[in-house]
């Protein structure tokens, strides 16, 4: 596996806090969203995790699955709280 650089290890977990904070705020376990984004549960996993970077098509069925709009899973907490 080739080492990432510490700025993209830190976007993936940006990217993976936002999935998962939004999926428990709508009670989803990783099978349900997985089930509804059309890919795996361990997928799901490594995503939240910040180990792996997905596709912009599993990105737009994940925003999907959780009913959000794309550009919300890459706003930082603060700028998502302030509305």
């Amino acid at each position: 596996m080739v080492p990432i650089d510490p700025e993209t290890a830190s976007r993936r977990r940006a990217f993976g806090e936002a999935v998962r904070r939004f999926r428990l705020e709508r009670n989803y376990s990783q099978e349900e969203i997985a089930e509804i984004a059309g890919v795996d549960r361990k997928t799901v996993s490594r995503i939240e995790n910040g180990h792996f970077s997905p596709s912009l098509d599993r990105v737009w069925a994940i925003a999907d699955a959780l009913d959000v709009e794309l550009h919300e899973l890459f706003l930082p907490d603060a700028q998502r709280l302030r509305g």
